[in-house]
């Protein structure tokens, strides 16, 4: 059905502030862009490609991000069974002395970067990950005076090598970390990384424990655009 378009006359006495001024603009936005609206749109004529790439911006992610998949995981010498663990169950992650570890102290990436080619406008960064600490035994070996380092894990986020998010310092054995940030961000390719450090090795870590083991983890990134 046919629709008559009103005429509205938008002049200074009509204007009091902004607000009014929107909305008798908002009167010519259908005229401005050929009075296109859901009922008189051709189909087919926005594409899905079209909504995705000039609607919702970009999205992109990093999926199932484990620490086996990331370095070399092995199992605690500790823990092996026996007497000490008479069920016989191993628990497996990274170690001082090994890679990505070594003596612990600073950061080291987790999972692979995100690269995406941004819009102008912003970043909706998200990070999910759980991981998990043995803690048969904290800052001294049991019935010792032996020190061993404190079982704690530490994440943070940044792009194109600039820190925008960090976790506190994480003690609980298990511990699902959540992580969401929102920056600005040029048009132009953009990397994004995860991060994590763990507390500077002791003269008890002998490289026998298991220090930290994390699985399940996703990065996602969405470019809001302008």
């Amino acid at each position: 059905m046919a629709y008559r378009w009103r005429y509205n006359s938008i002049t200074g006495s009509m204007i009091v502030d902004g607000r009014e001024y929107d909305k008798n603009y908002s009167q010519y936005v259908s005229v401005l862009n050929g009075g296109m609206d859901r009922d008189n749109l051709p189909v087919n004529t926005i594409t899905f490609d079209d909504f995705e790439e000039k609607s919702v911006g970009r999205w992109q992610t990093v999926d199932n991000i484990n620490a086996e998949d990331d370095w070399t995981t092995s199992a605690d010498g500790n823990f092996s069974g026996g007497t000490v663990n008479p069920r016989g169950n191993t628990i497996n992650g990274l170690k001082y002395g090994k890679e990505p570890i070594e003596g612990g102290g600073f950061w080291w990436p987790v999972g692979n970067a995100l690269n995406m080619a941004c819009e102008e406008g912003m970043a909706v960064i998200r990070f999910h990950i759980n991981s998990f600490v043995p803690k048969y035994y904290h800052y001294y070996v049991r019935g010792s005076t032996d020190r061993v380092a404190r079982r704690s894990r530490q994440f943070k986020i940044e792009v194109d090598g600039v820190e925008v998010s960090r976790t506190s310092e994480i003690f609980q054995a298990f511990h699902a970390s959540q992580m969401f940030v929102q920056v600005p961000i040029s048009k132009g390719k953009h990397e994004f990384q995860v991060y994590c450090k763990v507390p500077a090795q002791k003269e008890a870590d002998d490289g026998n424990a298991v220090h930290l083991n994390y699985w399940g983890g996703q990065l996602s990134v969405h470019n809001r655009r302008r």
